[in-house]
């Protein structure tokens, strides 16, 4: 997801995106690309595999709760066409319930220049650098988690992707009815690590869940709740297909141009 681009003269792709140029069919399974061919045509039409790749900003939030409790609320603006992030972490301790208590953390950084110092803040005022750096890495850790649950299922066609036909699954944990086909995602080394899988419903085409592997298994989660933005589609609930309790609700999804304020140090 933030595998690391090229800077300098005007952009023509995305800062995201990593060598190769283009995806390579040549790498994958022909029979499992029909199926990412036939969901990307369900998500948005034939043309959804090009307007992600137009994406150059996309924002979003997202609610983590357990068994009904509110445990994370983070907000992402994610500038994938020059590699930086805005990232807002809720301070739950401070949440009375009553308007304005609500404090956020805030950090401002680069994604791939490690030596442009993040701008950080909590409850509107700048905190030291040292937290600011570790606010910055609790946000590519954070970018990199809901990213990729809130994206790969427009991820199946970047540079350096595989994939593979993983064979039919039928009644996964209450999806897949009457069947999936599940398509295993691999990385070139330096564009991912982890290994995927996307099951997309037989009849609906739609991808249906998505899971990675975890030591000793896989995660899972059933995407549902649709919503769309920018032309696309995506899931504002992600619920762990083994603890029904676990459940991601992403909201305020936005794409489009990247607006500079957001990632810069105010002017004061």
């Amino acid at each position: 997801l933030l595998a690391l681009g090229a800077c300098g003269k005007p952009r023509t792709a995305a800062a995201t995106q990593p060598t190769p140029a283009a995806f390579d069919p040549a790498g994958s399974d022909p029979k499992a690309l029909e199926v990412v061919d036939a969901g990307l045509a369900a998500l948005g039409g034939g043309a959804a595999a090009s307007a992600w790749d137009a994406v150059k900003e996309l924002r979003f939030s997202v609610k983590y709760t357990l068994d009904g409790t509110l445990k994370g609320w983070f907000k992402h603006a994610w500038d994938r066409w020059n590699g930086r992030h805005a990232f807002f972490l809720a301070d739950l301790t401070t949440d009375t319930g009553k308007p304005g208590e609500l404090k956020w953390r805030e950090v401002r950084y680069d994604l791939f220049d490690a030596e442009r110092l993040p701008y950080a803040t909590y409850g509107g005022r700048e905190i030291t650098r040292e937290d600011g750096a570790q606010l910055a890495k609790a946000g590519r850790e954070r970018l990199s988690e809901e990213g990729y649950l809130l994206t790969m299922i427009y991820k199946l066609r970047d540079p350096g992707v595989h994939v593979a036909d993983a064979g039919e699954v039928k009644d996964l944990a209450g999806t897949c009815l009457p069947s999936c086909r599940t398509v295993k995602v691999t990385f070139d080394p330096g564009v991912g690590k982890d290994t995927w899988y996307v099951n997309y419903n037989s009849e609906t085409k739609l991808p249906e869940a998505i899971e990675t592997e975890r030591k000793g298994g896989r995660l899972g989660y059933k995407l549902s709740d649709w919503t769309t933005a920018g032309g696309l589609k995506f899931p504002t609930k992600l619920t762990n297909l083994g603890l029904a309790g676990e459940i991601y609700l992403f909201e305020e999804i936005t794409a489009g141009a990247p607006e500079d304020m957001t990632y810069l140090r105010p002017i004061t």
